[in-house]
């Protein structure tokens, strides 16, 4: 776990420093897209050789879309509670703002979806048609240096948006009572649906403390638990963000910005970004910005510290 932190920093700090000529730190963002479909293909890989977890994937599949829905419910109404606890009724009603994200990633978000999506059933294919058993012994290194070197390309990205962090230090403390109630919401109403399964509070708290970030948690648990656990966090958080894509319009007229951004997870930075500013109260993308970004910074932290 203590690996994936540090190269987490690492990379930050080198992005935060400019470190590295320009020409380089640009192409981060593509440096980072390039790591996530290395680990999905050796996901794929590994879930295609492995007849039993072929065998399971409609079982998982159902498994997956109940945990989202029941992490998009714990993280709404934990916010929920944490607004009124600490807020009052009023809720919280966040400044315009005009804070851009300074990203390296060029690639439209859904584009860049699909891309991810492609290459791991692409991987699954690949496992289940040509790929040699005796090759497998390699795939968990691969999927080591591949997730260590994304990493780092996370930590640079996020270093070169010194923007985001100055204004985290700006807003008022309140903003972070939405990543606090995801990360409440999302781990304890998982580790509920794990428990029906057969899964233990653990195994159930780790898929909802992927928040949506399904390119890294499925990589995650299947590399530090079972493919077959990992298979059912990378579905479960792709239904996440497909399901805060359909339920942002509902949401928005009838929450704040807080839980309006928590189904999101940590995708309300990135892919599902332009729709909450568009059905959203007006600084919004504040809120779901420094969100997502807290998010996705405790995703390869938590992951690990659920699974025990």
């Amino acid at each position: 776990m203590w690996v994936l932190f540090v190269c987490l920093i690492a990379g930050a700090f080198v992005g935060w420093f400019r470190l590295l000529p320009k020409a380089v730190l640009n192409q981060a963002g593509r440096g980072m897209m390039i790591g996530v479909l290395i680990l999905l293909l050796t996901m794929g890989l590994r879930i295609g050789v492995d007849q039993d977890t072929l065998s399971q994937l409609g079982n998982f599949g159902l498994q997956a879309f109940l945990f989202a829905v029941a992490a998009i419910i714990g993280s709404v109404v934990a916010v929920l509670l944490l607004e009124r606890a600490f807020i009052g009724k009023a809720g919280m009603v966040p400044q315009q703002d005009k804070l851009e994200v300074d990203s390296t990633e060029t690639t439209h978000p859904y584009r860049m979806t699909f891309t991810i999506i492609g290459a791991f059933i692409a991987g699954v294919f690949g496992g289940m048609i040509f790929f040699p058993q005796v090759w497998t012994v390699y795939l968990p290194t691969i999927t080591t240096l591949a997730l260590d070197f994304t990493l780092v390309m996370v930590g640079i990205d996020l270093g070169l948006n010194r923007d985001i962090w100055r204004h985290m230090l700006k807003v008022g403390w309140q903003v972070f009572l939405a990543p606090v109630g995801v990360v409440l919401g999302s781990i304890a109403a998982a580790m509920l649906v794990g428990l029906c399964f057969g899964w233990n509070l653990r195994e159930g708290g780790a898929v909802g403390a992927g928040f949506g970030w399904y390119s890294l948690s499925g990589v995650l648990i299947s590399d530090l638990h079972s493919v077959s656990l990992g298979t059912i966090a990378f579905l479960s958080n792709i239904f996440r963000e497909v399901l805060a894509i359909i339920f942002a319009p509902f949401l928005a007229r009838r929450v704040g910005p807080l839980a309006l951004v928590a189904p999101s997870g940590a995708t309300a930075m990135d892919s599902t970004l332009p729709l909450l500013v568009a059905v959203g109260p007006k600084g919004v993308s504040i809120v779901a910005i420094i969100s997502g970004l807290s998010l996705s910074l405790l995703v390869p932290v938590l992951v690990p510290l659920v699974l025990g």
